[in-house]
C-alpha cells in the first residue's frame, strides 16, 4: 500500500510511504533551485514515486498537512477574539480600508500567497486551502501529467500531529513523550504536546496561537534586520556574541505560569493584529529602531537582543519540557516543529531536564509535514508498521557514476578517479583544502549530513572565514559544525551523546578549544554531528583516515550550497557550485577534481 505526504506552504515536500518503510522523501527545491520553494511540489512528487517505480495510478492514499475547515473556524474565532486589533489586517498601505475590508476571507487567504516573506499566516490561507482541499486530486494529477485512472482517497491531516508522527514514528523509542512546536498550524495550535505509545500518538495539550513561540521568534527575527520564517538561525547564531543586557526585560515577553504552561504578553507583539511578523510600538519603544536589512556588520545593541531572545526562548522551553517529563513519567522526548530546528534549545533540553534520550529528525520543520502526514496517515490510521531501524535521512536522489563523469566533462574540468576517494579528500583536507564532498543519496532537511557537504579542516583557525567570505558568502559571526566520529565524541564535547542530524549544541571542552578552533563558536559550543560507521559508512571511513592523519577525529561539515540557494541535488549542481566558488576540491562520487593552487 503506497501513501504519498505532501507539504506546501514554504519548504515544500513530498513523501512516499509503502508497508512500513519510508521510500522517499525530498523537498521541492533542491530540484527547482528556488530555495524555500513554497509551490506546490510537483517534482518531488515525481521523484518518489520514480525512486518507487509506480505511477501516481499506484498510489492508494494521499495525506496532505494541513486541515483546511479547521483553520477557518480558528481564523475566524482569532478575528472575533482580537478585535479591533485585527482589523489591522483589513488597512491598506495608506492606513485607511481598503477594498478587500468587505471580504475578511480573501483577505487572510492572501495572507498565504508567499509574495511576501513578511506576511504570517494568522488566519491561514483560508480560501486556497479549501480549494486545495477539494481540487487535490486534480492538482496533483495536472501536476505530475497524469492522464490515466487513479485510485487514491485524499486525506487531510493535522498539522500538529503529522509534525509530531514525523518524529515519533521514525525515532527508535517505544514509547516517549512529543514536543512539537512552531508559528501555527491549522486549528491555530503552536505548540503540541503529547505522549507516543506503540503505533498511537495521544493528545496532552495544545497551546493555540496568538501565544507561539515560532512567531516571538520570527518577529524578533525581522526586527533584526532578517528574514521572518528563514533565517531564525542566523539570529541563534548572533545570540552568541550578544550580552546578558536585555534579558530580564525580555522576561517580560513570555509569562510562564503553572503545569508548563506559557503566554505571550501581546502589547510587545503585532503578529495577532496584523497578520504580519512585526514587534510593536512598545517594543520599539523599549529597544530602539529596527536593523535595517543587510549593509554592514551588525552593531553589539542587535547583538544583545538576539542573546535576550535566545535566553527567552530556553527559559520556556524548558518550563514546557519539565513538566511534560513530569506529567508523562518518561525519560524519551521526541520533537518538531520550526522550532525544534534550534539546537541550542535542544541541547538544554537534553542536559538539564530528567529527559535522558532524545530524537528529531532532521526535516523538522514543515517540510518533515509531508513525511510526518503520510506515516500518521499509514501508522495510525491503515495500521501499517513504523518505519523502524530505517534510514530517515539519506532519502533523496543518487545518481549512478555515468552521470557524474559526464557533469564533469561537461563542465571541461580534469578529473581522476583515484582509489580510494575518502583517503584523497581526507590528505587534502589535512593540508588545509575546502572539498565539495557529494556521495549517494542526498539528505532531507536544512543541514548536510555528509553526502551534500563542504569540508574543512576544524584545526585552522582561518577556515571559518575562508569558508563563510569566499565559498559561503555569507555572514561572519556565522559558526560552522563539526562532523566528529561518534565513538569519540566525548572526548571534544561536554556530552558524547548522539547527535546524527545536527540538533544538539554542546560546549567544546575547554581544553579542546584551541585544538578546533574552526568548529568552535562564540561561546564555545559547536552544533555536533556524530557519524556513525552504520549510519553512513563512507563518510565515517573518510574522518576515520582524516584522524589517522592528524589525530583530530573530525571535519568542518557545512552544506554544498552558495548562500541563498538549496543544497545542491545533482552532479551538474555540485560542478557549477564548485566552479563559482572557492572551494579547492570536488569529491564526485569516486571521482576527483583539484583547482591549480592560486
Amino acid at each position: 500500500m503506497y501513501v504519498l505526504g505532501i507539504s506546501q506552504v514554504h519548504d515544500s515536500s513530498a513523501a512516499l510511504v509503502a508497508d512500513g518503510r519510508i521510500v522517499a522523501f525530498a523537498e521541492e527545491e533542491r530540484f527547482t533551485r528556488v530555495k524555500h520553494d513554497g509551490r506546490f511540489p510537483a517534482e518531488a512528487v515525481r521523484y518518489c514515486l520514480q525512486e518507487a517505480g509506480i505511477t501516481l495510478g499506484d498510489v492508494d492514499h494521499v495525506a496532505y498537512y494541513w486541515q483546511a475547515p479547521r483553520e477557518t473556524l480558528h481564523a475566524l474565532r482569532h478575528f472575533v477574539g482580537h478585535l479591533p486589533d485585527t482589523l489591522a489586517v483589513l488597512r491598506n498601505d495608506a492606513g485607511g480600508y481598503g477594498p478587500r475590508a468587505s471580504s475578511l476571507l480573501r483577505t487572510l487567504a492572501d495572507r498565504d500567497r508567499q509574495k511576501h516573506p513578511d506576511d504570517y499566516n494568522v488566519g491561514g490561507a483560508l480560501l486556497l486551502h479549501l480549494k486545495r482541499g477539494f481540487t487535490l486530486g486534480r492538482i496533483l494529477r495536472a501536476a505530475v501529467g497524469h492522464h490515466g485512472p487513479t485510485r487514491f482517497k485524499v486525506h487531510l491531516m493535522d498539522h500538529h500531529r503529522a509534525h509530531a508522527a514525523s518524529a515519533y514514528f521514525v525515532s527508535p523509542f517505544n514509547e516517549a513523550a512529543i514536543i512539537t512546536w512552531d508559528g501555527i498550524g491549522s486549528d491555530g495550535t503552536s505548540t503540541y504536546l503529547g505522549l507516543g505509545k506503540g503505533g498511537r500518538i495521544h493528545d496532552i495539550r495544545r497551546v493555540r496561537f496568538p501565544h507561539s513561540l515560532g512567531a516571538m521568534y520570527a518577529g524578533v527575527t525581522g526586527y533584526l534586520g532578517f528574514n521572518p520564517t528563514r533565517d531564525e538561525g542566523k539570529v541563534m547564531g548572533l545570540a552568541a556574541y550578544g550580552s546578558d543586557r536585555y534579558v530580564d526585560d525580555f522576561a517580560d515577553l513570555v509569562l510562564l505560569g503553572p503545569d508548563g504552561r506559557y503566554e505571550l504578553d501581546l502589547s510587545w507583539f503585532r503578529h495577532h493584529a496584523t497578520g504580519k511578523h512585526q514587534m510593536s510600538a512598545k517594543f520599539v519603544e523599549r529597544f530602539g529602531p529596527p536593523r535595517r536589512r543587510g549593509g554592514a556588520p551588525v552593531p553589539q545593541h542587535y547583538a544583545d537582543v538576539a542573546y535576550a531572545l535566545q535566553a527567552t526562548l530556553e527559559r520556556t522551553g524548558l518550563h514546557v519540557a519539565r513538566w511534560l517529563q513530569a506529567r508523562t513519567g518518561q525519560t524519551r522526548l521526541a520533537t518538531a516543529g520550526g522550532v525544534a530546528l534550534n539546537s541550542v534549545m535542544n541541547g538544554r533540553i537534553l542536559l538539564e531536564t530528567p529527559f535522558e534520550d532524545f530524537f528529531a529528525q532532521p526535516a523538522a520543520a514543515d517540510d518533515g509535514s509531508a513525511l510526518g502526514a503520510a506515516l500518521l496517515l499509514a501508522v495510525e490510521k491503515l495500521g501499517q508498521r513504523r518505519p523502524r531501524g530505517q534510514d530517515y535521512v539519506f532519502l533523496g536522489p543518487s545518481f549512478p557514476e555515468a552521470e557524474m563523469e559526464k557533469a564533469l566533462a561537461a563542465a571541461g574540468v580534469a578529473y581522476t578517479r583515484p582509489d580510494d576517494i575518502g583517503d584523497t579528500t581526507a590528505r587534502a583536507l589535512a593540508d588545509g583544502k575546502i572539498v565539495g564532498w557529494f556521495q549517494g543519496r542526498m539528505e532531507c532537511g536544512p543541514r548536510a549530513l555528509g553526502n551534500r557537504s563542504i569540508l574543512a579542516d576544524p584545526r585552522r583557525a582561518d577556515a571559518k572565514d575562508r569558508l563563510n567570505k569566499k565559498v559561503k558568502h555569507r555572514e561572519p559571526f556565522r559558526p560552522f559544525a563539526p562532523s566528529c566520529l561518534a565513538e569519540r565524541s566525548g572526548e571534544y564535547f561536554a556530552s558524547g551523546y548522539p547527535s546524527p542530524v545536527m540538533l544538539l549544541v554542546f560546549d567544546v571542552l575547554e581544553h579542546q578549544r584551541e585544538k578546533v578552533p574552526a568548529i568552535t563558536h562564540a561561546d564555545g559550543t559547536a552544533r555536533v554531528q556524530t557519524v556513525s560507521a552504520e549510519d553512513n559508512p563512507r563518510y565515517h571511513a573518510m574522518i576515520s583516515r582524516f584522524a589517522e592523519l592528524t589525530g583530530v577525529p573530525m571535519v568542518v561539515n557545512t552544506s554544498f550550497n552558495d548562500n541563498e540557494e538549496p543544497i545542491v541535488r545533482s552532479p551538474e549542481d555540485a560542478v557549477r557550485c564548485y566552479l563559482k566558488t572557492d572551494m579547492d576540491a570536488l569529491a564526485l562520487g569516486p571521482f576527483w577534481t583539484e583547482k591549480e593552487a592560486r
